[in-house]
């Protein structure tokens, strides 16, 4: 049996998982970390990173690669649609990812993930990503109204993606690549999607087997 080793909020392994589903891999396994679990990770790859993909006996990280694979190894009637570089969302969404990240990283300890179901986990991811932020994650929420003007600016410029109503009810290696960002800000309350685009975001939950978070929205 394989094995993919994830934490159930990390957008890089979302993408594997949904490849995962979509493909019907047999034999796979997931388990999923506690997010201060260094020492797994070390010992299969060397270095704290996640997803990582067990597969005959070698452990590979990098989610692309890892999807790539888990796409080889499917074995689902559908397959993945290509690329098409207009329907790329990361050069819109890249400039703004610190106002997501005020947004995303206070409310994602708060929601129900397995990777932080101990104290302990929150506090190493909380420590790490204030860091990154360069604030609390109390002045990030207390700032949420002017996070969220901006990311709702993006979203409604966000160039029209093809629903997968519309080829068959097939995913495409763009549905990969760009949802797991959006699918992150589901968790924010109140944040406006544009309709065709929340349409999108249900759909391809739907084909890649994974959740949104509108439900427990912070």
């Amino acid at each position: 049996m394989s094995r993919l080793y994830v934490y159930d909020h990390c957008p890089f392994c979302i993408r594997t998982l949904m490849v995962a589903h979509y493909r019907q891999v047999s034999d796979l396994e997931q388990v999923v970390l506690l997010n201060d679990d260094e020492a797994s990770c070390q010992r299969l790859i060397g270095k704290k990173m996640v997803p990582i993909f067990e597969h005959q006996g070698v452990a590979i990280g990098e989610s692309m690669d890892i999807a790539k694979l888990l796409d080889e190894l499917g074995e689902g009637p559908k397959t993945l649609r290509p690329l098409q570089l207009a329907e790329a969302t990361q050069p819109r969404l890249q400039p703004v990812q610190a106002h997501s990240w005020a947004l995303t990283f206070p409310r994602v300890t708060q929601i129900g993930m397995k990777t932080f179901a101990t104290e302990s986990a929150r506090d190493y991811f909380r420590h790490n990503k204030e860091a990154m932020l360069g604030l609390s994650f109390e002045q990030a929420l207390a700032e949420t109204e002017a996070h969220k003007a901006v990311i709702e600016r993006v979203l409604a410029e966000l160039p029209p993606l093809t629903l997968p109503s519309e080829q068959g009810h097939t995913l495409s290696w763009n549905d990969v690549m760009n949802f797991p960002p959006l699918q992150y800000l589901t968790m924010v309350k109140g944040l406006t999607f544009p309709p065709r685009l929340q349409q999108w975001l249900q759909e391809v939950a739907e084909l890649g087997g994974v959740e949104l978070y509108f439900d427990r929205a912070i």
